[in-house]
């Protein structure tokens, strides 16, 4: 009987349909997704096996989406009403699409927000990239790559341990934090109105203004304090209100402020006064690190979407 149920087991799981597992107090329902999916209505939760790709359009989903190890999933205009979890090198992509649980990755290939609304994310290794959307909780990042723009953040945003965290375009409600980051980070034409730290990083620092991270046309706003400390970035502060004080202490070189640099508050530490970096960005090709993610999150894109097409039409 046990291997009856077993090989039962095996056939739904294969064929993309509802599957069952029985344990001392109810069974536990989940469906399966492996090619191209619409717009149905999933009422338990849905789950694209190890390896395989599943594209979905128009899609909802009562329950929780597991993207497990390897997978790939592409949603446009859907809704997941629990939480998403994107297990590793496994791959999200979505446009449009509503998250009302949080997102959640651990050593994924990376998750890519388009035009979307989510409660929260919380990421450890591989890459996010939000790009105009809108998030009603914290985004929080480690060991990744960060890149926001266009976007609008209720709460907090945290990169720690990144290659680098980017923020362009984009308001941040709550709290923005910085930290060990090996190439830096940008904040350009943004706005924080909670406190801001940038603590222990490397390479560049180009907080406002234009510089060799990217160009950057509009002003951006500090609504708290600011903190530029311990860092050996080559760090500059220009084009940007400080509505609070500024604290600068420990860093190698030290913090250089522009000219259009405007800081409300005291100023604790060591800085250098320094030309606009708008006439020099002018002077060089700027490296906006948004297109190589962009390349790098289309190029898997393409490659899920040819697969799940293959697979043909997912029995949800």
């Amino acid at each position: 009987m046990k291997i009856r149920t077993f090989i039962a087991t095996a056939s739904l799981v294969a064929s993309g349909s509802l599957v069952a597992f029985s344990g001392s107090a109810q069974a536990t329902l989940y469906t399966t997704c492996v090619g191209d999916g619409g717009a149905v209505t999933v009422s338990n939760d849905l789950v694209v096996p190890a390896g395989k790709s599943c594209t979905l359009t128009g899609t909802k989903v009562k329950g929780t989406v597991t993207v497990e190890a390897g997978a790939d999933l592409m949603a446009a205009g859907a809704t997941f009403n629990g939480a998403v979890t994107v297990e590793e090198n496994a791959y999200l992509d979505l446009t449009d699409t509503t998250v009302k649980g949080a997102l959640s990755t651990n050593s994924a290939f990376g998750a890519h927000l388009k035009k979307s609304n989510l409660k929260e994310v919380d990421a450890t290794e591989g890459f996010v990239y939000a790009l105009d959307s809108t998030l009603g909780g914290n985004i929080s990042t480690e060991a990744g790559e960060l890149y926001v723009s266009g976007s609008t953040l209720s709460g907090s945003l945290a990169g720690d341990g990144n290659r680098y965290s980017d923020v362009y375009d984009t308001t941040v409600k709550g709290a923005l934090t910085v930290n060990g980051n090996t190439l830096g980070g940008v904040f350009c034409a943004s706005e924080v109105y909670g406190g801001a730290k940038y603590a222990g990083n490397a390479d560049n620092l180009q907080l406002g203004g234009g510089g060799l991270l990217g160009s950057c046309a509009g002003a951006s706003y500090f609504g708290g304090d600011l903190a530029v400390t311990d860092n050996t970035a080559k760090a500059v502060l220009d084009n940007a209100i400080v509505r609070g004080g500024l604290t600068a202490t420990g860093n190698d070189p030290v913090l250089v402020v522009g000219e259009l640099a405007r800081i409300r508050g005291a100023v604790t530490g060591e800085t250098a006064v320094g030309a606009s970096s708008s006439r020099s960005a002018k002077k060089a090709t700027p490296q906006d690190r948004g297109a190589d993610l962009a390349e790098k999150a289309a190029a898997r894109a393409a490659a899920a979407r040819a697969d799940a097409h293959e697979a043909g039409r997912s029995r949800l």
